[in-house]
């Protein structure tokens, strides 16, 4: 037998048993073979990274509607408690590739497709992390109605996000549902922000000191609704491969 029919029945097997996996359901669809302990184990912290980013994000709305009111004491309460979240989210990532990812828990192409998933939901927690910093440093500063509003889209852009990637496991319509619901909500966030910048740099309520406090920390906020459009951008788009 030649090389090439050789090369093309192996090539044959393998998408046959592609095929064969493919027909398992949702899980092995999205998995495939590999070590089915460290598979649960994997999913396990996937879920405690999605409550992680959801809460930090939580956290950031609560921190922003404690700075209208005044209340900077919970502000930097809050700020404190996100810090925190985002050293045991980085602790829960070091795990994935210690525990999951080094033990060869999947394929190769599904590792490294798995491994961006955890950065990008890693992204968004040091987003929120930042801008509940950035936000703590303007007590000074008079509080804006508009930047409560904007943290609490992005809050909801990870609650969705959190749906999204619960549902990766049993129901791909599902994901792509709440995926889907992440882009419109960032683009109100985003309209938010543009209305907010319009009112500083066109108005003459705030003197420049201010005005570059408020551009700085709506972009901060509106970050963490940003990376949570591009982890569920990820999350079709892996939908869409395995579906």
């Amino acid at each position: 037998m030649g090389f090439g029919v050789l090369r093309r029945q192996t090539t044959t097997n393998i998408r046959m048993g592609f095929v064969k996996t493919m027909g398992k359901g949702t899980y092995s669809r999205l998995f495939g073979d590999g070590d089915k302990n460290l598979q649960k184990k994997a999913a396990e912290l996937l879920m405690q990274l999605g409550k992680a980013l959801q809460s930090a994000s939580a956290k950031l709305h609560v921190g922003a509607k404690a700075w209208l009111k005044g209340d900077i004491e919970t502000l930097k309460e809050i700020r404190d408690e996100v810090v925190k979240l985002e050293r045991e989210s980085d602790a829960i990532k070091d795990e994935f590739v210690e525990s999951v990812f080094s033990k060869h828990a999947y394929m190769p192409q599904q590792s490294q497709e798995r491994y961006q998933l955890v950065i990008h939901m890693d992204n968004i927690i040091d987003a929120a992390e930042e801008a509940v910093r950035v936000l703590a440093l303007g007590y000074k500063n008079k509080p804006l109605e508009d930047i409560v509003e904007m943290a609490e889209k992005s809050w909801i852009c990870t609650d969705l996000l959190q749906d999204a990637i619960k549902y990766i496991f049993t129901d791909f319509e599902k994901a792509l549902k709440y995926a889907r619901k992440v882009s419109v909500v960032r683009e109100e966030a985003r309209d938010l922000k543009f209305g907010l910048h319009k009112k500083v740099f066109r108005g003459k309520k705030f003197d420049p000191s201010e005005g570059l406090f408020y551009h700085v920390v709506s972009r901060r906020i509106t970050e963490v609704a940003i990376q949570a459009e591009l982890t569920a951008d990820f999350i079709r788009a892996i939908v869409i491969k395995y579906s």
